[in-house]
């Protein structure tokens, strides 16, 4: 059978094409009630199926929320992600989501796409290291969104468009150094972020101040990009590492995440290298992981679902981070910014 047409339901209900688009497409301009429900009684009848496309541009919005992330497999984007399609679903709206693997090409991609498709809002997760044309080029993609009446939120990046939603990075960094030498550590190691992501950067810069308020510093940087999948080779070259410089007290571990804290945990449970007795481990971001594992991690737990509900609130409302609805008690505002506070934790890696 055929499939229906609005030329079909135009031409049942005895008006033109323009009229019946009006009516079922969602214009602002309506038709007396009369004609609109001859309309709407023909559509029925036929089995009309509005067109997603056309009701995108007869109400200039598309019901549809990008998501733009890097990786799926990484616990803090998906936990994000999670809180976001949780509240997308709760009104009504469809996520178009695209993985990146954190390139610029795959995000100016994603972000071209979404903008054809009308996106009423974009959230876009995770810092990427870009050079001054990227992000000219990931900052002009945004604004095309923006200027089309479409929300613009980034978690972990300031684009120079939208919100910008995310921790403190630094400040959290300071209170794991903090704690670290309050726990009476003297030997220090972190990760030195090949890919040098602003968050991670943040991260290793606050605890490296923290560690100098207290005269002390880093004893050894394992190489590594900050990303899920690099933590087994990060934790087996640190189990190298304390083989072989062994002496002088326990090792305390900045691994700038929590899912690189968790494999350096396995690795180090592996080579035979006892936690935290030999090699104390602290992470970052507070994923379900890093309580679940044994022993449990020391990190800094952030709210990573309800970031990703606020993002989805901040769209709704076109970013309007004036209203104090939008924004949880606790959670600092300054300009287009918005820090969410985390909540030191301490667990078992690091309890001697």
């Amino acid at each position: 059978m055929a499939q229906v047409t609005l030329r079909d339901v135009a031409q049942a209900a005895g008006v033109s094409m323009a009229t019946a688009s009006r009516v079922l497409n969602g214009s602002a301009r309506r038709p007396s009630e009369q004609i609109s429900q001859r309309v709407r009684v023909a559509a029925r009848q036929l089995g009309y199926v509005p067109n997603a496309s056309a009701q995108a541009l007869a109400r200039s919005t598309s019901g549809l929320m990008g998501l733009v992330i890097q990786d799926l497999e990484n616990p803090y984007f998906s936990a994000i992600a999670s809180g976001f399609q949780r509240a997308a679903a709760a009104e009504g709206r469809l996520v178009l989501l695209s993985q990146t693997g954190g390139e610029e090409a795959a995000t100016s991609a994603a972000l071209r796409g979404m903008g054809a498709q009308r996106v009423d809002g974009v959230l876009v997760v995770g810092a990427l290291n870009l050079d001054l044309s990227q992000q000219s080029g990931i900052r002009g993609l945004l604004s095309e969104i923006s200027a089309r009446g479409g929300g613009v939120v980034t978690v972990g990046q300031d684009h120079g468009v939208g919100t910008v939603l995310g921790p403190d990075d630094r400040a959290g960094g300071v209170s794991l150094a903090k704690a670290a030498v309050t726990a009476g550590y003297r030997r220090f190691a972190i990760v030195d972020d090949t890919a040098r992501a602003p968050s991670a950067v943040a991260r290793s810069e606050g605890f490296v101040a923290g560690l100098r308020a207290a005269g002390l510093s880093v004893e050894h940087s394992v190489r590594g990009a900050v990303a899920v999948n690099s933590g087994g080779d990060i934790g087996t070259a640190l189990v190298r590492y304390l083989h072989s410089h062994g002496g002088g007290g326990p090792l305390c571990f900045f691994a700038i995440t929590d899912a690189i804290a968790v494999a350096v945990l396995g690795r180090a449970q592996q080579g035979g290298v006892r936690v935290p007795e030999d090699l104390g481990i602290m992470g970052f971001d507070g994923i379900r992981a890093g309580r679940d594992c044994c022993p449990s991690l020391t990190t800094v737990d952030l709210p990573l679902p309800e970031m990703g509900r606020r993002a989805f609130t901040l769209l709704r409302h076109s970013g309007d981070v004036a209203d104090e609805e939008m924004v949880p008690v606790g959670w600092r505002v300054d300009g287009r910014s918005i820090t969410v506070p985390g909540r030191f934790r301490r667990g078992g890696t690091t309890l001697r």
